[in-house]
C-alpha cells in the first residue's frame, strides 16, 4: 500500500503544510480478517472527504499531505507507542504512553474501540506485529511530514502545519444532544502555544465571515501533530482546524451532502487567503 498522496504547488509561494491525517480509507486485509466491526463502522471514525475539501491547497503555493490509510488501523495523530498494554500479546520491550486520556478512552495510535465504543479486534494482537505496523506506517508518515515542514523554512524562514480533521455533529450516529449544539469550526491551538494569536484570529475571522461558529480548543486543542510541530519561537507554527461532519455530509451513510461544494470553497478560500497573508501573520 502507497501510504500517503501528496499534492504540491508547481509555483510554491508559502511554507504551509496541510495535513490530513485521518481522511485515508484503505485497510490491509489482514487487518480486516481480524476485526470484529464492519468496514462502514471502521471509517466513520475517519475524516472522510477532507482531503478533498483542501485539494485547492496546491493552487495556492501550498502543499497536502494525505493518509492513504484509515484511521482505525493507525492512527499517526498519536505518538508512536501511545497504545495500550492489554491490547496485545508476547513481549512488550519499548516503554508505553499507556497513561494518556486518548489510550484511556480506547483511542491510541492502534485504536482499541469504534467510533461506537465496541472492541475493534478479535483477540489479543501480538506486540511484534503492532510493532511492525509502527515501523511500517507510523513513522514513515512522520519522516515525510518533517521533511516537508523543514525543507524550505530557511527560504521562507518560517513553516506553518494546518492539520485538518472533521469531527461528528454529536457524540454517536442518530444520537442528538439538542441542548449541546457541536459548533461548526473547532480550532486547536494547545490553548495558545502551538502559533502565533495572529494565526489563530486570522482563521477565527475567516470562518466567522462564511457564517460558522467557531470555538477555540474545546473540546479539541490539538494532537500529536499540533504539540510535536509546533516552536513558535522558532518560527514554526501549528494548528488544527475540525470541521463538524454534518456541513459537508451525511454521516450516517458517509456520503457528500448538498452543501460539500460551497463548504470546500470556503476551504479553498481560507487556502488562498493565507497563501496572501502568511507573512503579515507571523
Amino acid at each position: 500500500m502507497k501510504l500517503y498522496s501528496l499534492s504540491e504547488a508547481k509555483n510554491k509561494t508559502n511554507n504551509i503544510i496541510y495535513n490530513s491525517p485521518h481522511s485515508g480509507e484503505r485497510f490491509p486485509d489482514d487487518f480486516l480478517k481480524s476485526c470484529l466491526i464492519n468496514q462502514h463502522i471502521l471509517l466513520s471514525s475517519g475524516d472522510s472527504f477532507v482531503n478533498s475539501l483542501f485539494e485547492e491547497a496546491k493552487n495556492h503555493g501550498s502543499t497536502l499531505l494525505v493518509n492513504n490509510f484509515a484511521r482505525s488501523f493507525m492512527d499517526t495523530n498519536r505518538e508512536a507507542y501511545e497504545i495500550d498494554p492489554s491490547m496485545f500479546s508476547g513481549e512488550i520491550d519499548v516503554p508505553l504512553n499507556h497513561n494518556s486520556p486518548k489510550v484511556q478512552l480506547g483511542f491510541g495510535s492502534i485504536a482499541k474501540y469504534a467510533y461506537t465504543r465496541k472492541n475493534i479486534y478479535k483477540d489479543k494482537i501480538p506486540f511484534e506485529y503492532a510493532r511492525k505496523r509502527i515501523e511500517e506506517y507510523h513513522i514513515p508518515i512522520h519522516e515525510k511530514l518533517e521533511s516537508l515542514l523543514v525543507k524550505d523554512i530557511d527560504k521562507f524562514g518560517y513553516s506553518l502545519l494546518v492539520d485538518c480533521h472533521s469531527m461528528p455533529s454529536f457524540e454517536f450516529l442518530g444520537h442528538h444532544v439538542p441542548d449541546k449544539p457541536q459548533y461548526d469550526i473547532i480550532l486547536g491551538n494547545l490553548y495558545g502555544r502551538s502559533c502565533h494569536p495572529a494565526i489563530t484570529d486570522f482563521l477565527s475571522q475567516h470562518f466567522l465571515r462564511e457564517g460558522f461558529s467557531v470555538i477555540l480548543n474545546t473540546p479539541f486543542a490539538g494532537g500529536h501533530n499540533t504539540e510535536k510541530y509546533n516552536a513558535p519561537q522558532l518560527n514554526k507554527h501549528a494548528i488544527q482546524i475540525e470541521i463538524k461532519k454534518s456541513l459537508y455530509m451525511d454521516e450516517a451513510t458517509r456520503t457528500p451532502n448538498q452543501y460539500f461544494e460551497p463548504i470546500k470553497a470556503i476551504m479553498s478560500s481560507l487556502c488562498y487567503e493565507l497563501d496572501k497573508h502568511i507573512e503579515e501573520l507571523i
